[in-house]
Protein backbone atom coordinates (compact mmCIF):
# COMPACT_ATOMS: atom_id res chain seq x y z
CA UNK A 1 0.00 0.00 0.00
CA UNK A 2 1.35 3.41 -1.01
CA UNK A 3 1.73 5.93 1.79
CA UNK A 4 0.58 9.45 0.92
CA UNK A 5 2.43 12.21 2.78
CA UNK A 6 2.01 15.96 2.82
CA UNK A 7 5.04 17.30 0.86
CA UNK A 8 5.05 20.42 3.02
CA UNK A 9 4.96 18.60 6.36
CA UNK A 10 8.69 18.19 6.89
CA UNK A 11 9.41 21.74 5.76
CA UNK A 12 6.69 23.12 8.04
CA UNK A 13 7.97 21.10 11.01
CA UNK A 14 11.56 22.24 10.47
CA UNK A 15 10.42 25.84 10.09
CA UNK A 16 8.41 25.62 13.32
CA UNK A 17 11.44 24.35 15.26
CA UNK A 18 13.61 27.23 14.07
CA UNK A 19 11.04 29.99 14.60
CA UNK A 20 11.24 31.88 17.92
CA UNK A 21 8.03 32.22 20.00
CA UNK A 22 5.98 34.87 18.23
CA UNK A 23 4.62 36.37 21.44
CA UNK A 24 8.16 36.72 22.76
CA UNK A 25 9.11 38.59 19.57
CA UNK A 26 6.15 40.93 20.08
CA UNK A 27 7.21 41.60 23.66
CA UNK A 28 10.81 42.13 22.56
CA UNK A 29 9.73 44.78 20.01
CA UNK A 30 7.66 46.57 22.65
CA UNK A 31 10.51 46.54 25.17
CA UNK A 32 12.98 47.88 22.60
CA UNK A 33 10.55 50.58 21.58
CA UNK A 34 9.61 51.62 25.14
CA UNK A 35 13.09 51.43 26.69
CA UNK A 36 11.97 49.75 29.92
CA UNK A 37 10.16 46.54 30.86
CA UNK A 38 7.65 48.47 32.95
CA UNK A 39 6.60 50.72 30.06
CA UNK A 40 6.39 47.71 27.75
CA UNK A 41 4.20 45.93 30.32
CA UNK A 42 1.79 48.88 30.42
CA UNK A 43 1.63 48.99 26.62
CA UNK A 44 0.91 45.26 26.41
CA UNK A 45 -1.42 45.16 29.46
CA UNK A 46 0.67 42.51 31.23
CA UNK A 47 2.90 42.48 34.31
CA UNK A 48 6.54 43.52 34.26
CA UNK A 49 7.45 40.01 35.33
CA UNK A 50 5.64 38.58 32.29
CA UNK A 51 7.68 40.83 30.01
CA UNK A 52 10.92 39.78 31.72
CA UNK A 53 10.05 36.08 31.31
CA UNK A 54 9.27 36.48 27.60
CA UNK A 55 12.59 38.25 27.01
CA UNK A 56 14.46 35.53 28.90
CA UNK A 57 12.69 32.87 26.82
CA UNK A 58 13.69 34.62 23.60
CA UNK A 59 17.28 35.07 24.76
CA UNK A 60 17.49 31.37 25.59
CA UNK A 61 16.06 30.44 22.21
CA UNK A 62 18.55 32.65 20.36
CA UNK A 63 21.50 32.08 22.64
CA UNK A 64 22.29 35.81 22.90
CA UNK A 65 21.72 38.68 25.32
CA UNK A 66 19.24 41.24 23.97
CA UNK A 67 19.16 43.89 26.70
CA UNK A 68 21.54 45.22 29.32
CA UNK A 69 19.93 46.88 32.33
CA UNK A 70 21.20 50.24 33.55
CA UNK A 71 19.97 52.90 35.95
CA UNK A 72 17.75 54.69 33.42
CA UNK A 73 16.27 51.64 31.73
CA UNK A 74 17.48 49.22 29.08
CA UNK A 75 20.25 49.30 26.54
CA UNK A 76 19.72 47.16 23.46
CA UNK A 77 22.69 45.03 22.51
CA UNK A 78 24.05 44.87 18.97
CA UNK A 79 22.13 41.62 18.49
CA UNK A 80 18.89 43.31 19.55
CA UNK A 81 19.48 46.24 17.21
CA UNK A 82 19.98 43.81 14.33
CA UNK A 83 16.84 41.85 15.22
CA UNK A 84 14.44 44.75 15.87
CA UNK A 85 13.95 46.11 12.32
CA UNK A 86 13.41 42.58 10.98
CA UNK A 87 10.77 41.86 13.62
CA UNK A 88 9.00 45.17 13.05
CA UNK A 89 8.98 44.67 9.30
CA UNK A 90 7.69 41.11 9.61
CA UNK A 91 4.89 42.04 12.00
CA UNK A 92 4.04 45.03 9.82
CA UNK A 93 3.63 42.78 6.80
CA UNK A 94 1.41 40.39 8.76
CA UNK A 95 -0.78 43.29 9.91
CA UNK A 96 -1.09 44.64 6.35
CA UNK A 97 -1.99 41.32 4.77
CA UNK A 98 -4.53 40.54 7.51
CA UNK A 99 -6.08 43.97 7.03
CA UNK A 100 -6.26 43.45 3.29
CA UNK A 101 -7.87 40.02 3.76
CA UNK A 102 -10.48 41.46 6.10
CA UNK A 103 -11.33 44.20 3.61
CA UNK A 104 -10.72 42.21 0.43
CA UNK A 105 -14.35 42.11 -0.60
CA UNK A 106 -15.21 45.72 0.25
CA UNK A 107 -12.15 47.71 -0.87
CA UNK A 108 -10.82 48.17 -4.41
CA UNK A 109 -7.44 49.91 -4.44
CA UNK A 110 -6.21 51.20 -7.80
CA UNK A 111 -2.93 52.83 -8.74
CA UNK A 112 -2.32 54.94 -11.84
CA UNK A 113 -0.37 57.95 -13.15
CA UNK A 114 -1.54 61.23 -11.59
CA UNK A 115 -2.52 62.89 -14.89
CA UNK A 116 -4.55 59.86 -15.93
CA UNK A 117 -6.26 59.81 -12.53
CA UNK A 118 -7.20 63.49 -12.61
CA UNK A 119 -8.14 63.89 -16.28
CA UNK A 120 -9.48 60.49 -17.32
CA UNK A 121 -10.40 58.31 -14.35
CA UNK A 122 -11.96 60.90 -12.04
CA UNK A 123 -14.74 61.91 -14.48
CA UNK A 124 -15.59 58.22 -14.95
CA UNK A 125 -15.57 57.31 -11.25
CA UNK A 126 -19.31 57.97 -10.64
CA UNK A 127 -20.24 55.30 -13.21
CA UNK A 128 -17.98 52.79 -11.44
CA UNK A 129 -19.67 53.58 -8.14
CA UNK A 130 -23.06 52.94 -9.76
CA UNK A 131 -21.87 49.51 -10.92
CA UNK A 132 -20.24 48.65 -7.56
CA UNK A 133 -22.18 50.71 -4.97
CA UNK A 134 -20.93 48.76 -1.94
CA UNK A 135 -17.26 48.99 -2.95
CA UNK A 136 -14.88 51.46 -1.32
CA UNK A 137 -12.79 52.58 -4.32
CA UNK A 138 -9.39 53.97 -3.35
CA UNK A 139 -7.05 55.62 -5.83
CA UNK A 140 -3.31 56.16 -5.38
CA UNK A 141 -1.08 57.78 -7.96
CA UNK A 142 2.43 57.12 -9.21
CA UNK A 143 4.32 57.13 -12.49
CA UNK A 144 5.83 53.78 -13.37
CA UNK A 145 6.45 51.63 -16.40
CA UNK A 146 6.49 48.30 -14.57
CA UNK A 147 3.67 46.73 -12.53
CA UNK A 148 4.66 46.09 -8.92
CA UNK A 149 2.32 44.54 -6.38
CA UNK A 150 4.79 43.24 -3.78
CA UNK A 151 4.39 44.65 -0.27
CA UNK A 152 1.33 46.56 -1.40
CA UNK A 153 -2.43 46.44 -0.92
CA UNK A 154 -3.01 47.63 -4.51
CA UNK A 155 -5.48 45.37 -6.33
CA UNK A 156 -4.83 46.64 -9.86
CA UNK A 157 -2.96 49.38 -11.68
CA UNK A 158 -3.22 51.31 -14.93
CA UNK A 159 0.14 51.82 -16.61
CA UNK A 160 1.59 52.59 -20.02
CA UNK A 161 3.47 50.05 -22.03
CA UNK A 162 3.11 47.34 -24.63
CA UNK A 163 1.34 44.77 -22.47
CA UNK A 164 4.23 42.32 -22.28
CA UNK A 165 4.79 42.14 -18.52
CA UNK A 166 5.34 38.76 -16.88
CA UNK A 167 3.19 37.45 -14.05
CA UNK A 168 0.25 39.81 -14.56
CA UNK A 169 -2.90 40.01 -16.63
CA UNK A 170 -2.91 43.05 -18.95
CA UNK A 171 -6.21 44.40 -20.30
CA UNK A 172 -5.70 47.01 -23.08
CA UNK A 173 -7.72 50.18 -22.51
CA UNK A 174 -6.65 52.80 -25.06
CA UNK A 175 -3.65 53.80 -27.16
CA UNK A 176 -1.46 56.75 -26.26
CA UNK A 177 -2.19 59.47 -28.85
CA UNK A 178 0.17 62.46 -28.69
CA UNK A 179 -0.38 65.86 -30.26
CA UNK A 180 0.60 69.45 -29.36
CA UNK A 181 -1.84 71.40 -27.18
CA UNK A 182 -1.70 75.00 -26.03
CA UNK A 183 -3.82 77.93 -24.96
CA UNK A 184 -6.10 79.66 -27.50
CA UNK A 185 -3.79 82.69 -27.30
CA UNK A 186 -0.75 80.71 -28.44
CA UNK A 187 -2.77 78.70 -30.94
CA UNK A 188 -3.36 81.86 -32.97
CA UNK A 189 0.40 81.96 -33.62
CA UNK A 190 0.50 78.39 -34.93
CA UNK A 191 -0.60 78.09 -38.54
CA UNK A 192 1.69 75.17 -39.37
CA UNK A 193 4.01 72.83 -37.43
CA UNK A 194 7.10 74.85 -38.45
CA UNK A 195 5.74 77.74 -36.35
CA UNK A 196 6.62 75.73 -33.21
CA UNK A 197 10.22 76.88 -33.70
CA UNK A 198 9.26 80.27 -32.25
CA UNK A 199 7.50 79.01 -29.09
CA UNK A 200 8.66 77.25 -25.89
CA UNK A 201 8.07 73.51 -25.78
CA UNK A 202 6.85 71.99 -22.52
CA UNK A 203 8.22 68.56 -21.65
CA UNK A 204 7.59 65.73 -19.21
CA UNK A 205 9.34 62.39 -18.88
CA UNK A 206 10.16 60.61 -21.11
CA UNK A 207 11.65 63.46 -23.15
CA UNK A 208 11.66 61.70 -26.54
CA UNK A 209 8.03 62.48 -27.37
CA UNK A 210 8.57 65.91 -28.86
CA UNK A 211 11.42 64.76 -31.09
CA UNK A 212 9.31 61.94 -32.51
CA UNK A 213 6.26 64.13 -33.05
CA UNK A 214 8.32 66.76 -34.88
CA UNK A 215 9.74 64.05 -37.13
CA UNK A 216 6.25 62.71 -37.74
CA UNK A 217 5.03 66.22 -38.69
CA UNK A 218 7.92 66.71 -41.13
CA UNK A 219 9.72 69.40 -39.11
CA UNK A 220 12.43 67.31 -37.49
CA UNK A 221 14.92 70.14 -37.94
CA UNK A 222 13.30 72.04 -35.05
CA UNK A 223 15.29 71.66 -31.84
CA UNK A 224 13.14 69.58 -29.52
CA UNK A 225 15.15 69.66 -26.27
CA UNK A 226 14.37 73.21 -25.24
CA UNK A 227 11.84 74.82 -22.96
CA UNK A 228 10.61 73.82 -19.51
CA UNK A 229 10.64 70.23 -18.22
CA UNK A 230 8.16 68.95 -15.61
CA UNK A 231 8.00 65.65 -13.75
CA UNK A 232 4.34 65.02 -14.67
CA UNK A 233 2.20 65.60 -17.73
CA UNK A 234 -0.35 67.34 -15.50
CA UNK A 235 2.12 70.15 -14.73
CA UNK A 236 3.02 70.51 -18.40
CA UNK A 237 -0.66 70.75 -19.36
CA UNK A 238 -1.32 73.29 -16.59
CA UNK A 239 1.58 75.41 -17.88
CA UNK A 240 0.13 75.15 -21.39
CA UNK A 241 -3.24 76.52 -20.25
CA UNK A 242 -1.34 79.53 -18.84
CA UNK A 243 0.28 80.27 -22.23
CA UNK A 244 3.73 79.29 -20.94
CA UNK A 245 4.37 77.11 -23.98
CA UNK A 246 3.11 74.17 -26.02
CA UNK A 247 2.73 70.76 -24.38
CA UNK A 248 2.63 67.37 -26.03
CA UNK A 249 -0.67 66.06 -24.72
CA UNK A 250 -2.41 62.72 -24.91
CA UNK A 251 -5.77 63.14 -26.62
CA UNK A 252 -7.34 60.66 -24.18
CA UNK A 253 -6.44 62.94 -21.28
CA UNK A 254 -7.24 66.39 -22.67
CA UNK A 255 -10.74 65.86 -24.09
CA UNK A 256 -12.41 67.85 -21.31
CA UNK A 257 -9.95 70.74 -21.69
CA UNK A 258 -10.41 70.76 -25.47
CA UNK A 259 -14.19 70.73 -25.10
CA UNK A 260 -14.08 73.58 -22.57
CA UNK A 261 -11.75 75.60 -24.81
CA UNK A 262 -8.97 76.04 -22.25
CA UNK A 263 -6.67 74.03 -24.53
CA UNK A 264 -6.49 73.84 -28.31
CA UNK A 265 -4.97 71.13 -30.52
CA UNK A 266 -3.77 73.26 -33.47
CA UNK A 267 -2.52 70.45 -35.73
CA UNK A 268 -4.00 67.28 -37.20
CA UNK A 269 -0.82 65.22 -36.79
CA UNK A 270 -1.16 62.63 -34.00
CA UNK A 271 1.73 60.43 -32.90
CA UNK A 272 0.96 56.79 -32.06
CA UNK A 273 4.17 55.12 -30.81
CA UNK A 274 2.55 51.76 -30.22
CA UNK A 275 2.18 52.46 -26.50
CA UNK A 276 -1.13 51.92 -24.73
CA UNK A 277 -2.69 52.16 -21.31
CA UNK A 278 -3.37 48.79 -19.68
CA UNK A 279 -5.20 47.64 -16.61
CA UNK A 280 -2.81 45.18 -14.95
CA UNK A 281 -3.32 42.90 -11.97
CA UNK A 282 -1.70 39.72 -10.60
CA UNK A 283 -2.90 36.63 -12.44
CA UNK A 284 -3.99 34.97 -9.18
CA UNK A 285 -6.52 37.76 -8.57
CA UNK A 286 -8.28 37.37 -11.91
CA UNK A 287 -11.28 35.54 -10.44
CA UNK A 288 -11.95 37.98 -7.61
CA UNK A 289 -15.44 39.49 -8.06
CA UNK A 290 -14.13 43.03 -7.67
CA UNK A 291 -11.51 42.49 -10.40
CA UNK A 292 -14.07 40.92 -12.73
CA UNK A 293 -16.43 43.84 -12.08
CA UNK A 294 -13.67 46.36 -12.77
CA UNK A 295 -12.75 44.66 -16.06
CA UNK A 296 -16.40 44.53 -17.10
CA UNK A 297 -16.78 48.24 -16.41
CA UNK A 298 -13.61 49.18 -18.26
CA UNK A 299 -14.54 47.20 -21.38
CA UNK A 300 -18.15 48.37 -21.66
CA UNK A 301 -18.83 51.80 -23.01
CA UNK A 302 -15.72 53.78 -22.04
CA UNK A 303 -15.28 56.91 -24.16
CA UNK A 304 -13.08 56.41 -27.22
CA UNK A 305 -11.07 59.12 -28.96
CA UNK A 306 -11.43 59.29 -32.74
CA UNK A 307 -8.57 60.68 -34.81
Amino acid sequence: MTSMQNPHASTSSSFHRRLPPLHALEVFAAAARCGTFSKAARELFVTQGAVSRQIQQLEQHLGVTLFVRHRNGLRATAEAEALLPVVEQAFGRVVRICESLRNAGQVLTLRMPPTLAARWFLPLLPSLRLLMPDMDVRVTTYDAWEPRFEDSDVDAAIIQGRGDWAGVEALPLMPELLTPVCSPELARKLKKPADLAGLPLLHCHPLSGWSRWLDCAGVGEITSHRGQTFDTLELALSAATRSQGVALGDLNLVQESLKDGVLVAPFETVLDQGMSYYLVYPSQRAQLPKIRGLCEWLTSGLPQVSI
